[in-house]
């Protein structure tokens, strides 16, 4: 008795089993209206998890690992945590005074003057911060160049 072959001629077509799935790419989010252009799509633009949005445009980030810092202010020593930082849109002032910080010191002079905190506070700050926090924290920065919304004075 003779056997029965099965002759694909459909040579392109994959079994879903076989389909590689790009988890590097964008993901695309199909539209009927050709007109929108979706700015949440790239990763960069979005707000870590760890942040939130405040009513007046500015955006709080936890921080994943908190900073324990003594200060000393009008004579008194003070111990502060900080568990998350207040990031505000940059001013033009504030670009000139992240200019002028020098090209080793622009990371946290921008994370100085986007979250108001005093300089050598958040230089210390800064050199006691992990990774991730640097990272998110850069991340909101890019957030509010991207598509961010205003922020109130």
């Amino acid at each position: 008795m003779g056997k029965n072959v099965t002759v694909d001629l459909d040579e392109d077509a994959a079994s879903e089993a076989d389909a590689i799935i790009d988890e590097d790419s964008a993901a695309s989010i199909d539209t009927d209206d050709a007109d929108v252009i979706d700015e949440d799509l790239h990763p960069h633009d979005r707000l870590p998890d760890k942040a939130r949005m405040n009513g007046d445009g500015s955006v709080t980030l936890a921080l994943n690992f908190p900073v324990t810092l003594r200060t000393r202010k009008n004579g008194k020593v003070k111990e502060r945590k900080f568990d998350e930082l207040v990031f505000h849109r940059l001013t033009g002032k504030d670009q000139r005074v992240i200019a002028e910080a020098g090209e080793n010191n622009l990371i946290p002079a921008s994370f100085s003057c986007s979250t108001r905190i005093a300089r050598a506070v958040m230089f210390a700050l800064y050199d006691r911060m992990v990774d991730v926090d640097i990272s998110n924290g850069g991340k909101v920065m890019n957030h509010f160049f991207a598509s961010g919304r205003r922020t109130g004075s």
